[in-house]
């Protein structure tokens, strides 16, 4: 059976600092034409440039080519009069023809290690969209990554397209939460809507109750949730009218659509005793309609693999105390809440708005997990901002988040009342057991999923109302507890003052950063003389 898995994680992977490693080093070089489909090519070849030729018969060169969606992207070299690295894009319908770039065996092991978690990109790109169940990325900035919470998939007609990561954050029993999560495959068949729950991690899953929630509202408008639980008519997104962030870097043209090519903060250059360069920031610019005195921030983006990565590194960090420690935050609500409440000051996107006078804050974006981007809506209280132009500044840890896009509807309302529907059946994959039971209320009686379990899930729903268009959305509740190897260490002494010291989470990301950030380097200038030294080598033969 057909899994399409969503690959909008693994966007976050193309980052800017790596791709002009080692450009200038010389080689002897050819071009070897290769014709469209474009996909397969660059799986193969895994090219650093390419030369194509367009429908209209111009031909570009390109570098450091990747698949987003429908379009190939490729970064833009130095010299192009730009003050940071950009990326330019083409649809693959306009390629007629690809050329790519071959080099000898030493310059193409510069590659791969200079640009490190780049050079398998455009194997895992292609995968995702053509394999029938490839596994995620399994390395970020070099380090062993692990995705977190339970997996739900929806029946488009044809198969199962991945189209929720939900409740992310919730790793300990006092934290589990209601996640409100809107479904973009998911399509009725004779009255009947299938969702597939599946537990694909190293983990343990708790679900408590899972709902579909149907609403029917406006054509042309979309149905978006807050983390309160709270659903928003959305129309016409108004676009910024600039984006920067603490770097300096334009982001305008990252963040202005959904495209799935979004924006992530620089991981280069930030010293943890330094408050800026602990955390990051894109500040944004509306014009504001006359008069407009509140607003809906749409915000569609996902975590990155990092923040994954590290709460997986929180854990293990525990050492030969990690049961102790699991069996201490779940016996204690109020200590787990603290360290919850932490993470999500930190980790979560805060948002603030200028009002001419200060930043004030207006909210969070919850954790989204990075399986699949996700569109959040957070209501703005305009009333003491001045001028004619909105500035909103989004924070966190750095790293942490992949943002699509960003944009503000100024009329935007709460959406019509969404009808409740339960799952008509709940059947285990593996066996046909029945699960029903244990899906169909908030009572404490969880459907566990332990690592390759999958449930099937069916709801019966109402007839579509005329005149008007209808979106799916699922209500889950629950939790989930990640599994780490065994460690006879003790355990990390940093991290206790994580929940506890201001600052600690984002201090603990930057320098684990910079670890993971000297590690790659090392490794690029290890290799580099092991190549210059079989370069001499076969030179003196």
């Amino acid at each position: 059976m057909k899994i399409l898995r969503a690959s909008t994680f693994i966007r976050s992977l193309l980052l800017p600092f790596a791709t002009v490693l080692w450009l200038g080093l010389s080689a002897c070089t050819s071009w070897k034409e290769i014709n469209p489909p474009v996909e397969p090519a660059l799986a193969t070849e895994r090219p650093s440039e390419v030369r194509v030729t367009l429908a209209d018969g111009n031909e570009i060169q390109l570098s450091s080519p990747v698949i987003r969606s429908d379009s190939l992207k490729w970064l833009k070299l130095a010299g192009t009069g730009e003050e940071q690295p950009v990326w330019g894009s083409v649809a693959l319908s306009d390629v007629q023809a690809i050329e790519v770039k071959q080099s000898d065996a030493v310059k193409t092991t510069l590659l791969v290690v200079g640009v490190g978690v780049l050079a398998v990109l455009g194997i895992a790109a292609v995968a995702a969209a053509v394999a029938d169940d490839p596994p995620p990325p399994r390395t970020y900035y070099g380090e062993p990554v692990q995705f977190s919470c339970p997996l739900v998939y929806s029946w488009d007609g044809e198969g199962w397209r991945l189209d929720s990561g939900t409740f992310g954050g919730a790793f300990l029993e006092p934290l589990a939460r209601t996640d409100l999560d809107g479904l973009q495959y998911a399509r009725a068949e004779n009255g009947l809507l299938r969702l597939r729950l599946a537990n694909e991690l190293q983990e343990t899953d708790h679900v408590d109750e899972l709902d579909l929630l149907v609403v029917d509202h406006a054509a042309g408008t979309e149905v978006i949730p807050d983390g309160s639980g709270n659903l928003y008519e959305i129309g016409s997104l108004a676009a910024p009218l600039s984006a920067r962030d603490d770097h300096g870097r334009d982001a305008l043209e990252a963040i202005r659509s959904t495209d799935g090519w979004g924006w992530e903060s620089s991981p280069t250059g930030r010293d943890t005793s330094v408050v800026a360069d602990i955390r990051s920031s894109l500040v944004l610019e509306f014009e504001r309609p006359t008069g407009a005195a509140e607003a809906t921030l749409v915000v569609h983006g996902n975590n990155t693999p990092w923040a994954s990565w590290l709460m997986q590194d929180f854990i293990a960090g525990h050492g030969r105390e990690t049961e102790s420690w699991y069996a201490a935050m779940n016996s204690d609500p109020a200590a787990s809440g603290a360290l919850g409440d932490a993470l999500a000051r930190e980790a979560f996107l805060s948002v603030s708005v200028w009002t001419g006078q200060s930043w004030e804050y207006r909210g969070l974006v919850w954790e989204a997990g990075p399986e699949i981007a996700k569109r959040q809506a957070l209501p703005l209280d305009l009333a003491a901002v001045a001028g004619e132009t909105v500035r909103v500044r989004l924070e966190s840890v750095p790293l942490y988040w992949n943002l699509d896009q960003v944009g503000i509807d100024f009329s935007a309302s709460l959406a019509p009342e969404a009808r409740i529907v339960e799952p008509e059946r709940v059947t285990m994959e593996s066996d046909g057991r029945d699960m029903l039971s244990l899906l169909a209320d908030r009572d404490g009686r969880e459907l566990v999923l332990e690592p390759g379990d999958a449930a099937e899930l069916s709801f019966e729903v109402p007839p579509e109302s005329d005149g008007h268009a209808r979106s799916y959305l699922i209500a889950t509740t629950g939790w989930y507890r990640i599994h780490t190897r065994h460690s006879d260490l003790p355990p990390r002494p940093e991290l206790a003052r994580v929940g506890t010291e201001p600052g600690a989470v984002s201090r603990l990301s930057v320098a684990r950063l910079n670890e993971a950030m000297a590690g790659l380097e090392a490794r690029a200038a290890l290799m580099t003389m092991s190549a210059r030294l079989d370069l001499g080598g076969r030179n003196g033969q």
